[in-house]
């Protein structure tokens, strides 16, 4: 009784504990977050915000979310010599496929499975460039050189676009150098890709506070929204653009809503209060107008990550990234459209990279230990987990994460058949 006490104990307080601050008539979806610490769990909260479902990932998982009606989840080999990968989850927590880029270090900061089941995604390549222009060496190693590469189901290669190839390093000189660094990393930092409505694609480049769109076919600019090569007049925006943002999406109704951290922001604007932009597009003429903004209400500035999507009935949910706050490690929030906070998490423990809300629904029994998936814990799913761990499997898969890691430890041993044991005898 003592041991079944103390497994339960374990498989209570390992999900991420938060608080609700706020929660008055949200959007009536579940919540999709991955956690950011030593322990980092990929969760779905139910409209109840109690866990739908929750695994260890074994600090892997980044960017998990909804992807055109599947999952998809970044993961990252233990063995740093190995490329990481992308990994595509459907309905019943089966991982039915896997893409990684064929150059460079496959990259976690979005991922697209689009309409025509292509896979978009980016890493970071190096190479030799001449930069002696600009006081560096004539034969400089620059890492970390920005890549979009789109495959098909089969995983042929059919759109590689190499930042280097596009973009003019010596434009960027005065970053380069503002860290005294020589580094393609310095230079690009794609943290979110969009596909637009005409069918090409939006990048935002962290680094330079830039967003470029780019032509999906030829791989040409289209144009660039901020940074040292901004096109475009800001209108009624007192902060004259973003800085430091994350997370580009184009709306429905045309304009692109952005999570600006405003990370290191110049002291010109007397603060840097992290929020969420709407900007009105005209790309004929240039022209890009502030039309709503959110501001964080505790005044939170966000140095990393960070998140913001707009939902059907127009609310806006926020994950305002990395607040550096005591005792708040994430704090997630939705806003309606007069800015009215409807729903306030705050997670003590971990931080969170995005969050997202979606109606997704697995579409099998839900039973932790149900491994055979009859909607009954019997013999059958206790000799299906002794099997599992006499084959020495350390691969584990989400589905058997979460059916079998019932302590949520990222181990599936001796420890987890005693708790199914005890479950199916009761």
């Amino acid at each position: 009784m003592k041991l079944l006490l103390i497994i339960l104990l374990t498989f209570l307080i390992s999900a991420p504990p938060f608080s609700v601050v706020s929660n008055t008539n949200p959007y009536p979806a579940k919540i999709f977050i991955h956690s950011v610490e030593e322990d980092s769990y990929m969760s779905i909260l139910d409209d109840d915000l109690s866990y739908y479902w929750i695994i260890n990932n074994d600090n892997k998982g980044v960017d998990f979310k909804v992807n055109n009606s599947k999952l998809t989840f970044y993961h990252k080999p233990n063995d740093i010599l190995n490329n990481p990968f992308w990994i595509v989850a459907d309905h019943t927590m089966t991982e039915v496929d896997s893409i990684q880029c064929t150059r460079g270090f496959t990259d976690f900061h979005d991922m697209i499975i689009t309409d025509n089941n292509t896979y978009i995604l980016q890493s970071y390549d190096s190479k030799v460039m001449d930069l002696s222009s600009i006081g560096a060496s004539e034969f400089q190693l620059v890492n970390d050189i920005l890549r979009i590469q789109e495959f098909d189901l089969d995983h042929n290669l059919i759109f590689d676009w190499d930042a280097s190839e596009h973009l003019n390093i010596y434009d960027y000189a005065s970053t380069l150098f503002s860290q005294n660094l020589i580094d393609g990393f310095i230079w690009m930092h794609g943290n979110s890709i969009e596909i637009d409505h005409d069918n090409n694609l939006i990048l935002s480049n962290r680094t330079s506070s830039e967003i470029i769109k780019i032509n999906r076919l030829s791989g040409e600019l289209i144009w660039i929204l901020g940074g040292p090569l901004n096109e475009f007049q800001i209108l009624d925006d007192p902060l004259n653009g973003t800085y430091s943002q994350h997370d580009v999406t184009r709306l429905e109704n045309g304009n692109l809503l952005i999570f600006d951290n405003r990370t290191f922001a110049p002291n010109l604007h007397r603060n840097n209060i992290s929020r969420v932009v709407e900007y009105e597009l005209d790309e004929v003429n240039k022209t890009a107008r502030l039309v709503w903004e959110f501001k964080n209400p505790y005044d939170y500035t966000s140095f990393s990550m960070g998140s913001a999507q707009r939902l059907p009935n127009q609310n806006t949910f926020i994950n305002w990234g990395n607040c550096n706050q005591p005792n708040i490690a994430a704090n997630i929030m939705e806003v309606d459209y007069n800015k009215n906070i409807v729903l306030e998490l705050q997670f003590s423990n971990h931080q969170s990279y995005k969050a997202t809300k979606s109606e997704f629904e697995f579409s099998i029994p839900m039973n932790v230990g149900d491994i055979n998936l009859d909607n009954t814990l019997n013999i059958q799913d206790i000799i299906a987990i002794i099997n599992y761990v006499l084959s020495s499997n350390e691969s584990y898969s989400i589905f058997y994460l979460y059916k079998a890691d019932v302590n949520r430890d990222h181990l599936i041993n001796i420890i987890d058949i005693i708790e199914v044991v005890n479950r199916a005898l009761n």
